[in-house]
């Protein structure tokens, strides 16, 4: 039985995780021998593009609608998990495009498949309607192919290692004329460290990485990525949480976001981020140092009302305000460029 206990501690670490960003599931069935929890959400979404520059433009989609399934086998030597989710969001949203968000299999703190990444910094994650939100910035949080494990040291405290594949390239292209960019010729590996501390949720993780040179087939360049976060409850209605990345040779942000619980059922989220352009070099086509007149600050403002049955409602307002060439990684829908603002309306229903 302590066995048991102690290796089902140490599954939940990563399940938690993985389900972190969706709903609780629900069970729909338990004994001694397996559980198997259902979960997700329902959501449309009312948008409306109103940028600086150009007509305004409205658009409905499904928010990041999802269904999520946990089937755990209960054995002597411990639990085994296999999480499966996935959402209807894409560039496309509109007509629902399936994607998906975690395929994985989880025993005794390891963890492989497509999932959250060890680096993704889930505890500096703002509530905003907007998809990508900080997510994509200041409190990365990106899924990838991931074989890793989680060390539970106790007292709060775990260190997970993970070799990944972020499927992505550096950016940098083969040559001027091509579309085409150079991808990492070897596994990422990403260190994490997870604490609770006098309440105040704390993540720190490193990433190293290497992408083709694009001026040498032959050689690579070795890249480091940062990311930390505190989730600070200031009461039992406030929490404030502050983020930050660092992407070597490319950017670093930072967000601060708070959220007030006013009752029961009614909650607002503030969130601003500050984006700071570090790109090396210059532009191919235009010449200029390509970090020249690329920052950016956004702001996201909502309030979301929770019915006896569960339904929510909500507006979110997204503003952004920038240098002349900058130009935001946004969700579908969201504002881009200097003075573009988003305003959205949503209901959901999660399961």
């Amino acid at each position: 039985m302590k066995l048991r206990n102690k290796i089902a501690g140490t599954l939940a670490l990563p399940l938690a995780l993985a389900i972190a960003s969706s709903v609780n599931a629900a069970t729909v069935f338990d004994d001694e021998k397996q559980t198997l929890k259902v979960g997700g959400f329902i959501a449309a979404q009312a948008v409306w593009e109103m940028p600086d520059a150009g007509d305004a433009n409205y658009v409905m989609d499904l928010g990041t609608s999802r269904l999520n399934i946990a089937h755990t086998t209960k054995t002597s030597a411990g639990d085994i998990t296999v999480l499966y989710e996935n959402d209807w969001a894409s560039g496309a949203a509109a007509h629902g495009d399936y994607r998906l968000r975690h395929a994985a299999v989880m025993y005794d703190g390891w963890v492989a498949g497509k999932t959250w990444s060890f680096f993704a910094n889930l505890n500096g994650l703002s509530e905003t309607f907007d998809a990508n939100g900080v997510a994509i910035t200041s409190s990365w949080a990106n899924r990838n192919a991931v074989l890793g494990k989680n060390f539970n040291l106790g007292d709060g405290v775990s260190v997970g290692i993970a070799l990944e594949d972020r499927d992505m390239s550096s950016g940098n292209k083969v040559d001027a004329a091509s579309s085409t960019t150079n991808s990492s010729p070897i596994p990422d590996a990403v260190v994490n460290v997870k604490a609770k501390v006098g309440g105040v949720g704390l993540f720190a993780a490193v990433q190293y990485y290497q992408v083709n040179d694009a001026s040498d087939a032959k050689d690579s360049k070795g890249k480091v990525r940062f990311t930390a976060s505190a989730a600070m409850p200031v009461a039992d209605a406030l929490t404030f949480k502050v983020a930050f990345t660092s992407d070597q040779d490319n950017y670093k942000a930072v967000s601060a976001s708070g959220q007030y619980r006013i009752t029961d059922k009614v909650r607002t989220n503030l969130v601003i981020e500050q984006y700071i352009d570090e790109r090396t070099g210059n532009d191919s086509i235009t010449g200029i140092a390509n970090n020249k007149d690329r920052d950016y600050t956004q702001a996201w403002l909502n309030a979301i009302y929770r019915m006896d049955s569960g339904l929510e409602w909500g507006a979110e307002l997204h503003m952004l305000t920038g240098d002349d060439r900058a130009k935001a990684a946004a969700a579908y829908g969201a504002a881009k460029e200097d003075k573009d603002v988003t305003l959205r309306l949503q209901a959901k229903y999660a399961f």
